[in-house]
C-alpha cells in the first residue's frame, strides 16, 4: 500500500476521517508545542511537516522501516534531549492516547519516544545554547575599540 492509500485509509467507526486526517491533528500537536517553546522554531511551512511527518509515520509504523539516524551535531542532540526530552515523552503519551481514541495503533507497537525525539530534532531549527547574545556584542564592541 502506497503512502497516498494509507493516508486515505478510513478509520473504522468514523465516517468521515482517515488516517490523514488523525496524522493532521498529531502535526498540529507539533506545532502547537513548538509554538509554546521559545528555543524551537518549525523549519518548514505546516504543509511540508505534515507531508513528512506522515511519510515518516509511515515508514516506522506502516512499513517498519528501522531508523538510521544520525545526528547532525553530537553536542546539540544531546542538548535537545536533556532540556526537552521529558516534553517528548508527554508528547508521545497524547498522541498515543489521540490514536487509540481513534482505534488506530500508530504509536502502540513500539512504546519509546525515541523515534519522535529523532524526527523532532531533524525537522526543528534549535536555538544554539552555547551562544550568548550579550558576550557577542561586547566581544565585537571589544574587538572594534582595540
Amino acid at each position: 500500500m502506497s503512502l497516498k492509500s494509507w493516508l486515505q485509509t478510513r478509520i473504522q467507526y468514523e465516517e468521515t476521517h482517515c488516517i490523514g486526517n488523525v496524522v493532521k491533528e498529531l502535526c498540529d500537536k507539533i506545532l502547537s508545542w513548538v509554538e509554546s517553546r521559545p528555543e524551537l522554531e518549525c523549519e518548514y511551512d505546516e504543509y511540508t511537516l505534515f507531508s513528512m511527518f506522515s511519510n515518516f509515520l509511515y515508514q516506522r509504523v506502516h512499513v517498519s522501516v528501522s531508523s538510521e539516524f544520525e545526528p547532525y551535531d553530537e553536542e546539540l542532540y544531546e542538548y535537545f534531549s536533556l532540556k526537552f526530552s521529558q516534553d517528548i515523552v508527554d508528547l508521545f503519551m497524547g498522541f498515543k492516547e489521540l490514536t487509540r481514541s481513534y482505534n488506530l495503533s500508530l504509536f502502540h507497537k513500539k512504546d519509546v519516544s525515541l523515534d519522535l525525539q529523532e524526527f523532532l530534532f531533524d525537522h526543528l531549527l534549535i536555538e544554539d545554547p552555547y551562544v550568548d547574545s550579550d558576550d557577542e556584542e561586547n566581544n565585537l564592541h571589544s574587538s572594534i575599540d582595540d
